[in-house]
Order: C-alpha cells, then sequence, then structure tokens
C-alpha cells in the first residue's frame, strides 16, 4: 500500500446517493400514505398477506354454514370455498368486531368498535409499515448499488517516488525443441549484510605462550632423505633473537656463525647434543619463532668413476712420450688418449681465445699444485675445511682439464686458477663436501674476483646454495654444474638441477650419451666426458669417466667466451652454447643431451667474429 486516506480522495468521507434515495423513498411511503391507500383500517397488517394469496383462483360458489356452528359463535363470518361469508351477527357479543382469515382471503365481523378490545393499541405495533419497509429496503439496496459503481477503490494502489516499482511477473516462455532444457537455479536473494559483532577480548593466558605457528624457512627433510649431517644444523636467527637462548632450548653446541654475502644471510651451524637427529631438532624449530629458517647441512659427492689400474697403466704410456729406450711399450688402446683435443679442436680454437685474465673457481677437493699441469696457473687457494690436507685425484683432475700446462692440453690455457677445497679426502665416492662449506667456498671465490665457477659435484636440493646461486649470478659469475652420475632413472641432482647454473651432461668419442648420466629437462649441454685422459696427483695421469669432467671442459670454454665477451652474463653465456651446439639425438633440444655437444669454434663465432686468427 503506496498511499494512505490521508492523501487518497477515496478515503475521504461523503454523502452516499443510495442514502438520499432511500430516504426519499421512505417519505413517499408514509403511514399516512398507507392508511389512506388502506380505507383507514388499522387492520391493513394482512394485506401482505392479502397480495400473496391474490394469485389463487376464486370461490366457485355459496357455501352453506351449519347452524351449530353458527350459534356457538354468533355473528362470526367464514370464508368458505366460494367466497366471503357472513354471519349478520350484531355489534355485540363475546368477541365482537373480529376478523378471520380464511383460505379464501379476508373474512370481516362487522363489530363495532367498542367492546372489550376498544380502546386498546393495536395488537401489531407498526403494521402499517409494510409498504414503507419495503421502501427502505429498496432504497438501501439501491443506495449501496450505486455508491460502489460510483466509488473509487479503496485500496487502489497509487505509485510512490519513494519506493521502487514492483517487479512484473514474467509469462513463461515456450520453446519447442527436440533437446530438454537444463534446470536453471533459481537466483538467490543475497543475503543483508550484518556488521559483525566487535570480537570478544579474552584475558592473556597466565601459562606460558604456545608455540608459535610453523616457520615457513624451517626445512624438516623426508624420511627418506640421508644425505646431510645427521648431528649437525644450520640455523638463522629471528631479528632481536639470542643465539644463545635458542642454542641452550634446543641443546646444540655453536660450532661456527658466518655472514654469506652471495646468500645474504648469518647462518649459525650447531652440533647437536645428547645424540639427537636433526630431523628431531629441526621439527622443534619449525615451532620457535626466534628462528627465521633452518635446514639440514646437507651433503653433496665427487662422482666421478675410479678407473681400472690396468686402464691408467695403458693411459699414462698411451698420453706420455716414451723415454728414449729401444723398446717402448706398446698402447693397449686404440682409442686416442686426447680425443678430447681433436673433437673441440683446441688447435683452432687457442688462435683465437686462451681465456686470459678470466679466473676460474674450482669448488672440490684439494688439487695437486705441484703437478706439472698446474705450475703456473694458480692465482689463489682456499680451504674451507681448515688444516692441510693431502692432494686430491678429482680436484687435480677438473683443474688440469680446464688449465693443462704440460702434456696434456686445457681448454683455456690462459686462464687463472681459484683453488677451493671444500670437500674432505679419501676415495672419489667417499669425498664429500657439506652445504656449509660449499657456501663458505663460493663467498670467497667471489671475493677473488671469479668469473666461472665449476662445481663437478652433485647431491640434494638445498635452499641456502640456491640463493647463493642466485647471489653470484647477480654478481656476473658463471656457474656451470655437473649433471649428475645417477643414471637414465635417477631422480634430478644439484646444483645441476638449479635454474641458476649451467647443467651439462657427457658423451663419448663417438657422441653418445654417458650411460650413468642422469636426464632430465635440466641438461643445457653436453661435453666430452668418457674416458678422459686426466690428471692425477704425484704427477700421474688417468682414465676419467662422468659429468664432472665434462662439467670442467665447459667451464673452460666459458672462460673462453668471456675473453672475448666480457659482458656476457650467465642467461647470455647459456644462449650462445645452446645456439651453437651440434645437436644429437631428437632433433632440438631433449633431455639426453641437453641442445647437443658444445662447439667451441661455432660458440667464438658467435661471441665475436674475428677477421684474423692469432699468430
Amino acid at each position: 500500500m503506496s498511499g494512505s486516506c490521508d492523501r487518497s480522495p477515496a478515503c475521504r468521507p461523503r454523502l452516499p446517493g443510495g442514502i438520499a434515495l432511500a430516504l426519499l423513498v421512505v417519505l413517499l411511503s408514509s403511514p399516512d400514505a398507507a392508511r389512506a391507500e388502506g380505507g383507514g383500517r388499522d387492520s391493513d397488517y394482512l394485506a401482505p398477506r392479502q397480495n400473496a394469496v391474490r394469485g389463487q383462483a376464486p370461490m366457485r360458489g355459496p357455501a352453506t354454514v351449519p347452524a351449530e356452528r353458527a350459534r356457538a359463535m354468533p355473528e362470526r363470518s367464514y370464508q368458505g370455498r366460494g367466497g366471503r361469508i357472513e354471519t349478520g351477527r350484531s355489534e355485540t357479543g363475546r368477541m365482537p368486531d373480529r376478523g378471520n382469515q380464511g383460505r379464501g382471503g379476508r373474512i370481516e365481523t362487522g363489530r363495532a368498535e367498542t367492546g372489550r378490545m376498544a380502546g386498546r393499541a393495536p395488537r401489531y405495533p407498526g403494521r402499517n409499515w409494510g409498504a414503507g419497509a419495503v421502501g427502505v429496503g429498496a432504497g438501501v439496496l439501491g443506495g449501496i448499488l450505486l455508491d460502489q459503481a460510483l466509488r473509487r477503490p479503496v485500496y487502489e494502489y497509487e505509485p510512490d517516488d519513494d519506493l521502487p516499482p514492483p517487479p512484473r511477473a514474467r509469462r513463461p516462455v515456450l520453446i519447442e525443441d527436440d533437446e530438454p532444457l537444463e534446470p536453471r537455479a533459481r537466483p538467490r536473494r543475497p543475503a543483508p549484510v550484518r556488521e559483525a559483532a566487535p570480537p570478544r577480548r579474552t584475558p592473556p593466558p597466565a601459562q606460558a605462550a604456545q608455540p608459535g605457528p610453523r616457520q615457513p624457512g624451517v626445512i624438516v627433510p623426508p624420511a627418506a632423505e640421508r644425505r646431510f649431517v645427521a648431528e649437525e644444523i644450520l640455523f638463522e636467527l629471528a631479528p632481536g633473537a639470542q643465539a644463545e637462548a635458542v642454542l641452550r632450548q634446543h641443546r646444540a653446541t655453536l660450532i661456527a656463525s658466518r655472514r654469506f654475502e652471495l646468500a645474504g644471510k648469518t647462518i649459525i651451524r650447531a652440533r647437536l647434543d645428547g645424540g639427537r637427529s636433526a630431523r628431531t631438532v629441526l621439527a622443534e624449530m619449525a615451532r620457535d619463532a626466534r628462528v627465521a629458517g633452518a635446514q639440514p647441512n646437507y651433503l653433496y659427492s665427487l662422482e666421478q668413476q675410479a678407473v681400472a689400474p690396468e686402464s691408467v697403466a695403458a693411459a699414462s704410456a698411451a698420453a706420455l712420450p716414451a723415454a728414449p729406450t729401444e723398446t717402448a711399450p706398446a698402447p693397449r688402446r686404440e682409442l686416442q688418449p686426447q680425443y678430447v683435443a681433436q673433437k673441440l679442436h683446441f688447435d683452432d680454437i687457442h688462435k683465437l681465445a686462451r681465456g686470459e685474465r678470466i679466473k676460474v673457481a674450482v669448488i672440490d677437493s684439494a688439487a695437486d699444485r705441484d703437478h706439472r699441469e698446474l705450475q703456473g696457473v694458480l692465482a689463489g687457494s682456499f680451504d674451507a675445511l681448515g688444516g692441510e690436507a693431502p692432494p686430491h685425484a678429482h680436484g687435480t683432475a677438473m683443474a688440469a682439464a680446464i688449465l693443462a700446462q704440460a702434456q696434456l692440453q686445457g681448454v683455456a690455457p690462459a686462464a687463472r686458477l681459484l683453488a677451493a677445497r671444500a670437500f674432505s679426502g679419501g676415495a672419489p665416492g667417499a669425498a664429500n663436501g657439506t652445504t656449509f662449506h660449499i657456501l663458505t667456498s663460493l663467498d670467497w671465490a667471489a671475493e677473488q674476483g671469479a668469473r666461472v665457477v665449476n662445481l663437478s659435484f652433485a647431491g640434494p636440493q638445498d635452499r641456502l646454495l640456491s640463493q647463493a646461486l642466485t647471489g653470484a649470478k647477480a654478481k656476473g659469475m658463471v656457474a656451470v654444474a655437473a649433471a649428475g652420475n645417477g643414471g637414465p632413472n635417477a631422480a634430478a641432482l644439484y646444483p645441476g638441477a638449479d635454474p641458476n647454473v649451467i647443467a651439462v651432461t657427457a658423451t663419448d668419442a663417438d657422441d653418445k650419451p654417458f650411460a650413468g648420466a642422469n636426464r632430465g629437462s635440466y641438461i643445457a649441454v653436453a661435453a666430452p666426458g668418457v674416458d678422459v685422459l686426466a690428471a692425477e696427483p704425484q704427477g700421474r695421469y688417468a682414465f676419467s669417466s662422468g659429468t664432472s669432467i665434462a662439467a670442467a671442459h665447459v667451464s673452460g670454454l666459458v672462460a673462453l667466451i668471456l675473453e672475448k665477451r666480457p659482458d656476457l652474463d650467465l642467461d647470455g653465456v647459456r644462449k650462445l652454447l645452446m645456439e651453437s651446439a651440434v645437436d644429437l639425438g631428437a632433433k632440438g633440444r631433449d633431455p639426453v643431451f641437453g641442445a647437443g655437444r658444445v662447439d667451441p669454434a661455432a660458440a667464438l663465432a658467435r661471441a665475436l667474429p674475428v677477421s684474423a686468427a692469432r699468430p
């Protein structure tokens, strides 16, 4: 209802037309008019009855009244079937002047207005209002009908500007189609928006605070992961936290605390007391708000394959010039000992570039700095483990593959070597390095101005190492890593699978893939790495196979490219190597060879075309 009776004309009082008509009919049907019409008699209250029986047939003839009945009731008249019967009795008696109504009509006695009932009020008051009542009823009924016809509806809708118009009912539309229509969900009216009640204030608990939420920087290794130091952890403190309190809480002893610039973090290395495992303590630190980040001290291995003694002897005899004797031992292998030099065309590329003034950091085991292949190439050395360690075969072989000076040909003989020891000694498969020592070596290499970093090792994914490699890339350093020797079905190994390095796999003299190499989309290029003649400590040589020495060959090639194009960064060098590689296997990049085997001559030609060769 939009309007009220104060504003609607339909609700204003007025005189109905029907009432006026009813009053007019009443005036015309007054008792005087009725009396004049009936001859002045007061007994006309039966007129309606008389009118009601007018339709009956008239009496057919006179009727005879028995004498006994006439004597019992003198001067009374009866109505018979034939007509009116009068007794003719005088105006006196017991019941003077009474009239009776028979079946045919009215019967009058003819008595005078005197007697027992003379002077009394009429027996039926208002009996002369019959015509008036009919007039009143007709007037009221006619007035009501006339008034309803002229009156506007009381609840007639009047539009209101303040309210929106009512929605129009939508007629159903029938669509003839062979396919049934999917029923549509009826849209629901959105619930009214209610203001949220203010939160209840709860008093602080009287007991100690509950452990905080799990810290996103805390890494708890899965149960299947065992490549970490079981009794050590690495963690970073939150702002304002005290190292002593955290160590005491988790029952650990401080080993070292160091700021790593490439990773941008200060890392605490701690030893766990009481035989507690790193996995258990890291799970506890995940609830400690004072710890900004924590992880295991992961282990990485040097996975270069060992060489049989007879192969070593044969390689040494074939590679080194024989002493001037009458009978020189004949080589036992048909394979040329330095097929790498022929496959990569060292003689041609060294006329274009030799890696001058480019510092190459080799983060590995200890290299034999007294080996004749490494004489005069050392620009600096660093031992992240501390103390003196005997030279190791793996570190010596990697360094010589890049910068060999004597009997072997290195890829970049004019480069400068930064030898960083981050791996312990022992057998090649038993030499391990930790996250903390590798980070320390990377920071030292960055401080020494290394442009190329060789990472010929493999292990688990490491958040801190990835952050350090990101920092190295930002400083213009190009990291080259081995794809790993886990086999074709092995999971990805790191740092080779890290996006901030150039991952390298190994091929043989016939450009066949190394059987023990990892496969994966992260592999960028391939390089010779099967049965490669390499240097060993104490002036010896041996054949070596694996992705480690293949990565060392690519590190030397990167040094040649940076000599010609020092402005290139990691992404630029990777693109140049992949675009100039010799496609192997399936067309295009594949998980076995990457973009293909490196082609140093084509890469240098793309780096900077040279019009004249070196003298």
